[in-house]
């Protein structure tokens, strides 16, 4: 199993754990969050993280969540260990999709970021009734 970290701007992350949680219960347990607050600085995080990570030998799966930001900056860093993978668009479905493939260690990002951006969905009044018949209930 890896370790998953959820990490975001603000209380981003502890929500979406919270969110998870309220659905797979303790499949979620183990899973870390980090959360910059004003006056953090990410790269306190990174180096704590790398020196926690560095002598681990679990696979550590970093979910973050805006790409280009300051907390994904920081992390990418990170990426010169061999056992750190970084996803960046945070979104329930992506975190959903690890959590529970993370059980049997057959965690697929590739899917994962599939299913993420699947379930980006526009629906109103015009578009409604479109797709009705492929949505899954």
């Amino acid at each position: 199993m890896a370790k998953i970290i959820l990490a975001s701007h603000g209380g981003l992350s502890a929500g979406m754990l919270d969110s998870v949680k309220m659905i797979v219960g303790e499949l979620a347990e183990g899973v870390e969050t980090f959360s910059l607050l004003p006056g953090c600085n990410p790269n306190d995080y990174v180096e704590e993280l790398r020196n926690k990570i560095k002598n681990d030998s679990q696979q550590y799966v970093i979910v973050c969540d805006i790409k280009g930001g300051s907390v994904y900056n920081a992390l990418i860093q990170l990426l010169d260990l061999d056992n750190v993978e970084l996803i960046s668009g945070m979104n329930m479905n992506i975190v959903l999709d690890i959590v529970i493939k993370n059980v049997s260690g057959n965690i697929d990002i590739e899917n994962a970021m599939r299913e993420g951006k699947e379930g980006i969905q526009w629906k109103n009044v015009n578009n409604i009734t479109d797709n009705v018949d492929n949505e899954d209930f």
